[in-house]
């Protein structure tokens, strides 16, 4: 009875990221019953989903499929072939060409970026071995999905960050960060919308009938000025809040508030506000 003999064995072709390889350990002499067995870096292969199978083809060869190749893939693969009299083992060393880091091209905050628009910066990698990891920042932190961001991977290179509605808080550098298993990159660009104009609201004045029990109604409206904007109405110094039988208070459209008196008394003289706020400043108007 004679031992094992196994013919020598050789990756080859093209070792890249993502793709799948095989090889075939074949006994070329020796005297049956064998048994294979794979080893990687010392270590037992069995069959495992996704990664690595091990089929006999027939009672002389044996074949071991990575199924995606990765930077774990590098290593030290053996045949081992034994019977009742010895064994013999071949190896070779898997190399796969050198994976590269992420590189992003340079993006930036383009066209018109006033209040209220939409704008989209797009983060490209250009070069480097997947998988890749996109994560993008504000001024350092995280951004996460939320009403006014919304983060979308268009394909495996590519991701687009979209502010849904600019305003004072959309100022900021933004980062797109890339990472895979060998380096990161990261890229910036700093948003600064034009400047944003304080509101400027229209004179007011009470008007008409002045009569015990009567109603009567005043309009504050903003000529000018970037929203959003904050209505609120005072009566000699103290914040008016709508109170049934009294007061009532209603925003007609981003750029106009009414106050209405429901029954003019003795207690509704004096002097009432209507301040407007927004993230660049105020301005109000009173009528006594």
């Amino acid at each position: 009875t004679k031992p094992p003999r196994i013919k020598p064995f050789h990756f080859s072709g093209e070792l890249s990221e993502g793709l799948r390889t095989a090889v075939m350990c074949v006994i070329i002499d020796g005297d049956r019953p064998f048994e294979f067995t794979w080893f990687k870096d010392g270590e037992q292969l069995k069959s495992q989903r996704n990664h690595f199978s091990v089929q006999s083809f027939d009672e002389f060869t044996s074949f071991l499929t990575i199924e995606h190749l990765n930077a774990d893939s590098n290593g030290n693969y053996t045949c081992r072939v034994t019977n009742s009299v010895g064994s013999d083992e071949k190896s070779d060393v898997l190399t796969m060409r050198g994976l590269k880091p992420p590189k992003i091209k340079p993006f930036n905050f383009s066209g018109e970026l006033n209040q209220g628009l939409r704008t989209a910066v797009m983060c490209v990698i250009i070069d480097g071995d997947r998988p890749f990891d996109f994560r993008w920042f504000k001024d350092g932190d995280l951004l996460q999905e939320k009403d006014h961001f919304s983060i979308q991977l268009i394909n495996e290179f590519t991701s687009i960050l979209t502010i849904e509605r600019l305003n004072a808080d959309s100022n900021g550098n933004y980062t797109c960060r890339v990472t895979n298993s060998v380096g990161v990159d990261e890229k910036s660009d700093v948003l600064t919308m034009k400047g944003l104009k304080p509101p400027t609201v229209k004179p007011f004045h009470f008007s008409g009938e002045l009569k015990e029990g009567l109603r009567i109604m005043v309009m504050c409206g903003i000529m000018d000025g970037d929203g959003p904007f904050n209505f609120r109405w005072f009566k000699d110094g103290e914040p008016l809040i709508s109170e049934r039988g009294y007061f009532s208070i209603d925003t007609v459209n981003e750029f106009t508030s009414i106050l209405t008196i429901e029954h003019l008394n003795a207690g509704s003289n004096g002097n009432y506000t209507c301040r407007v706020t927004n993230s660049a400043g105020s301005d109000e108007n009173r009528m006594f």
